[in-house]
This record gives structure tokens, sequence and C-alpha cells, in this order.
């Protein structure tokens, strides 16, 4: 049974998003959007869903819609603007699943808004997306043959790409919930890095940023919020090009490079952000890397304006570790979007040799210029930056030179 429509929120409506998914929906001629994925739900609606059960609508009109399980209701209500309709997931009296749960109420919600013969767009196909809790349920084409079901007249098109475009610049309000989340970040990385040292296994040195990053006061500023943090040194950190992060056993040693990784969120808003530590002086091999990284980044970043093509930016960086020597160690793109997701390498705009994208005041992505030597080490510094109206905006601007990332052994 649907619940009363409840439109109480603890924050004002984002109308720079608004108005930009109307204007998406009345170009692609389209009555309604709607969607279950966790970032395109928090993408129309504001609401970091927790199970993956909740559904979005948003209307050509302008109107906001969440239909969630009861128990999300209260967290709901603290993010977002939507007009909100609950149903019960399960009970003692019966035993049900998603479809079963959600069928009715949300046959419900399309007969209510007059929308039993309009043309919808829908998520058709997945895509890489982070988790909001242990468990998440995968409604997809449930939800699909849900609508079709009820309203075989409904016509469903793909807003796969739609809904692409529409998360790729980020709102001023969308800005400030990042802005959030690499500061904590980095208050974490800061307190986090007084601990770090020879002797540590690499568990124990990535719990050192973990914990810091619990014990941040500033997370009161969001309802959830959370942080992944990985440790990869030595000889492990060469290997840290690959697409995911791993944490080993490995005990750090005097001299060792430890990257520590971190995929922290707030409000469902993510970063993607890596610091390589030297434990102790750093030699003459680490020095010329350390230079050449730095001066790679800082080549990317003069690069960044709207209008400019991504694969200038990666040319930037590229080029500055090529003439250093180290052209053949940069073995990954020089960054992907962040924001919406964390680790999507898909993710627009790719910082990428092939990438015609092309930049946009309000996106947001990473720069990550590194160096993997086989054997030996690996070393990697990663920013968050938007794309301003004039220039980049490094919103990880901490620990970025030499002296700070040299730590005692």
């Amino acid at each position: 049974m649907i619940d009363a429509a409840n439109t109480t929120a603890n924050v004002p409506p984002d109308i720079d998003r608004i108005d930009r998914v109307v204007a998406t929906l009345r170009e692609q001629k389209l009555d309604a959007v709607f969607c279950c994925l966790p970032s395109h739900v928090l993408l129309l609606t504001g609401y970091w869903p927790v199970m993956a059960n909740t559904v979005a609508l948003f209307t050509a009109d302008g109107s906001v819609h969440l239909l969630l399980p009861e128990d999300e209701e209260e967290i709901a209500a603290q993010m977002s603007i939507a007009q909100r309709a609950t149903f019960q997931p399960g009970s003692l009296s019966q035993i049900t699943n998603s479809k079963k749960a959600i069928a009715q109420p949300l046959a419900h919600l399309v007969a209510s808004l007059g929308l039993d013969s309009a043309r919808i767009g829908v998520e058709l196909h997945g895509t890489l997306a982070p988790v909001s809790y242990l468990a998440q349920s995968h409604l997809g084409s449930t939800l699909r043959d849900i609508v079709q079901d009820a309203f075989p007249q409904i016509v469903l098109i793909s807003a796969d790409d739609l809904l692409v475009r529409l998360s790729m610049a980020k709102t001023p309000r969308e800005l400030d919930r990042l802005r959030l989340s690499c500061k904590l970040a980095q208050a974490a990385y800061e307190a986090g890095s007084t601990e770090l040292k020879s002797g540590s296994v690499e568990p124990r040195a990535a719990e050192f940023f973990r914990s810091a990053y619990a014990a941040c006061p500033a997370r009161k500023q969001a309802v959830c919020t959370d942080a992944f943090y990985f440790c990869m040194s030595g000889a492990n950190s060469a290997t840290a090009h690959a697409a995911y992060a791993r944490t080993r056993t490995r005990t750090i040693e005097p001299g060792d490079l430890a990257m520590i990784h971190c995929n922290s969120q707030a409000d469902g808003y993510w970063t993607d952000i890596t610091r390589t530590y030297t434990c102790g002086q750093a030699d003459a091999k680490q020095t010329a890397m350390r230079a050449a990284i730095l001066e790679a980044r800082q080549a990317a970043l003069a690069r960044i304006s709207a209008g400019v093509v991504a694969a200038e930016i990666d040319k930037a960086a590229r080029d500055v570790l090529a003439g250093r020597g180290f052209g053949e160690n940069f073995k990954h793109a020089t960054g992907h979007g962040v924001g919406f997701s964390a680790a999507n390498h898909d993710a627009i705009p790719r910082i990428h040799p092939k990438s015609t994208d092309i930049l946009e005041i309000g996106m947001t992505f990473n720069i990550e210029p590194a160096i993997y030597i086989d054997g030996y080490g690996g070393m990697r510094h990663c920013d968050v930056v938007a794309v301003t109206d004039h220039g980049a905006e490094v919103l990880t601007d901490f620990q970025n030179t030499a002296s700070a990332l040299e730590l005692a052994a």
C-alpha cells in the first residue's frame, strides 16, 4: 500500500539539476524517466539509496518522486525534496520479494501521475556503479517488466545515454557535496600519514587512514559517509596500475614507497584519491620519480579548461613523464570522471590518449600521473578536480609537495 506523499526535507531543491533534467526530457520528447540504479536515483532526486530497491521517477514538468522501502523514508527525508511514497519490503504476515512488494505501489504511482500511456525513459543496460550497502537489490529488468505488464500502452525508451549526459557536469550543490567528500578524505590523509611508518603491515597501514576518517568531526555535515583505504607498498605498489586497488600482507620496510589509495563518499558523491609516501629518506630514483610526477600533475592541471579535448590533458602529463624518461612506466590513462562513481574508467570525461570528450564547466574527474617500475615500486598522485570558468579547481589540494610526502622511517 502506498503511503501518503511526503515532501518534508531538510534541504532546498537543487533547481539547477531540476532544470537540466526537465530540459533534457523535453528535448528527447519524453514524458518522464525512471530508474533504480543508486547513482541515477541520486542524480535525479538527491537521495542515495541504501538497498537499491528504490525507484526514482522524474516527469517532464519537473515533478520528482521516490518510491522506496518504508525503513529508508527517514533517511530520504534528510536528503531529498522528492515526493515520497513507501512500500513494505517484508513482514511477518507473508513472504515476499522485491518484485511483488513494489509492483502495486509502482503501478499506482504511474497511474496517479497520468503516465499510463506515456513515453518514458528507462535504464536498459547495466553500468559500473558504487554500492551503497553490503547487499543490494537489482530491480533492473524487473522494474521494466512491472511497468510494461501493468501498462502495455506505455512506450519505454532507453535513457542510458540521457543519464550519462546528465551526470557529466555537476550542479553547484552537487559540487559542494563532492568538496565535502574530499575534505573528509583530506583530514584522514593528514592524520593517517602521521602514523604510517616502516614495520607496519599493509592492512594495518590502511587502517590508520580509515580510522582517521571515522574520527573526523566534519562527517556530521553529511547524512551518510563511508571510505575505503588501500595500502600497496614496495614491489606491491608497482602493480597498482591494475583496475582495482589491493591491500596484501607485506610489511613496509625502511625506504619503501607506500601508496595509499582512497575511495570515499559523502551522501553518495565519491572521491578517487591517491598519495604515495616515502617511509624514510627518498633515494635518487624516488626523488626523480616524485619530481616527474609532480611536474606532470602541474602540466595536466594547466591544460584544464572548458572546451579542451580530454586527450590534450592526457598528452600534457604523458609528455612530461616521457621527457623525464618514464614514458613506458605510465601504464594507464591520466584520469576519468569522478563523482557519481569512484572507479568507473568509462565515466566521462575520459582523460585518455584517444579520448574525444570535450571538457565542460562542472565536470569532475581525477588526474593521476604515475610511474610503475616492476620489482621496485610504484608512485601515483591522484587528485579530484572540477572544471570552472577559470580553469581547474583542485578539490584535493593537500600533500602535493615532495616534503609533505616524505615520512620518518
